[in-house]
């Protein structure tokens, strides 16, 4: 009698099959088709390399995962607005380099629905994404692609944001030891080169409210070593006890503290540049001084990437208050390359 056992190239049509029909485990994809986890797993493997790809989403706090292929979605063309379509591409283009799949691929389906760009029914997915209108949209300097403990740090970090969940964190600082911290994550922080999260620390009251006094920090995703959702929800605080924009305002990129009145000037070549170009909300560009330079006042917080601007400008920059910060930029440009160890503020302002 001949072997009726399905043969594994139909158990993997069948495996892609129940994935069009909605959101799986491994195990009950191994239920459904009667095989091993082990056995799923090369299945998942198989459909992945054909460029059919599954969407992967974690269900619970043990790390339980499921997943699922996107059934094809036609939609009336709705005309979005250009401010729209142009958030939308910015935001898939940032998203996609930093963490491929996932929320690049939500808002670029949303493109698709607001822009009308899928007329032909018969195209597939790689030709979908060959005319994606995102591609009109490019970042000259894409972020870079967030190592694996990061990438896994922003999916939970983003999932807690977004449903107001509290999180327990494991995160090692800039010095010392490693420590543990309750977390309430108001907002994500896109910084330069790098994110965080920032928010009340502390263990919440039962009702999940803002206290006037609650302790803020932020914690760069980088240095999370463990984090877990827990099912306690927090409620956003007003605008009266959290305003992220004001509490990065003096801030040159994301690292803060409080601002204070800084002056430089500039070369005299760089006039027509001073003129155009804002590099922060405070900045104020006065007249040239007798010998030509172009003065430029800020309110800023002097630590963090705001050094690292000041170093780039090389000789064409002088810092004439405060004279603390002017000392430190002759003691950098004084020191041969080698010449000493940096401090670890070095370390972490550049890193």
């Amino acid at each position: 009698m001949p072997d009726e056992r399905p043969t594994p190239m139909q158990q993997v049509l069948r495996c892609s099959s129940l994935l069009r029909e909605g959101w799986h485990d491994k195990a009950s994809l191994a239920r459904r088709l009667g095989v091993s986890e082990r056995a799923v797993k090369r299945y998942l493997h198989a459909i992945a390399q054909e460029d059919n790809e599954f969407e992967v989403r974690q269900v619970d706090e043990r790390g339980l995962r499921t997943y699922r292929i996107r059934p094809p979605r036609f939609v009336d063309r709705r005309k979005g607005s250009p401010y729209e379509v142009l958030a939308l591409a910015m935001a898939e283009r940032f998203f996609r380099a930093i963490d491929p799949g996932g929320v690049a691929d939500l808002l670029d389906q949303i493109l698709f629905e607001v822009t009308g760009e899928e007329e032909d029914a018969e195209q597939d997915e790689h030709g979908r994404r060959r005319r994606s209108f995102s591609r009109r949209f490019a970042l000259a300097r894409a972020p870079q692609p967030l190592p694996g403990t990061v990438r896994h740090a922003f999916d939970q970090v983003l999932r807690a944001v977004v449903d107001r969940r509290v999180i327990d964190l494991s995160y090692h600082s800039r010095s010392g030891p490693s420590r543990s911290y309750v977390l309430r994550p108001y907002t994500l922080v896109l910084g330069e080169a790098e994110l965080a999260v920032t928010g009340a620390v502390g263990e919440p009251p039962e009702d999940g409210a803002a206290r006037e006094g609650d302790s803020i920090r932020t914690f760069a995703l980088h240095r999370i070593e463990g984090i877990e959702l827990r099912k306690t929800r927090f409620t956003m605080p007003h605008l009266g006890l959290w305003d992220p924009d004001a509490r990065f305002a003096g801030s040159w990129g994301l690292y803060s503290g409080p601002p204070e009145p800084v002056r430089v000037a500039v070369h005299p070549a760089f006039a027509d540049l001073a003129a155009r170009r804002r590099w922060h909300p405070s900045q104020r560009v006065g007249n040239p001084t007798e010998d030509g330079w172009i003065p430029i006042e800020f309110d800023v917080f002097t630590g963090g990437e705001f050094r690292t601007w000041l170093l780039g400008w090389g000789p064409w920059l002088r810092v004439e208050e405060p004279r603390s910060l002017a000392a430190w930029l002759d003691t950098m440009r004084s020191i041969a390359i080698g010449g000493s160890d940096p401090s670890p503020d070095e370390v972490f302002r550049i890193a």
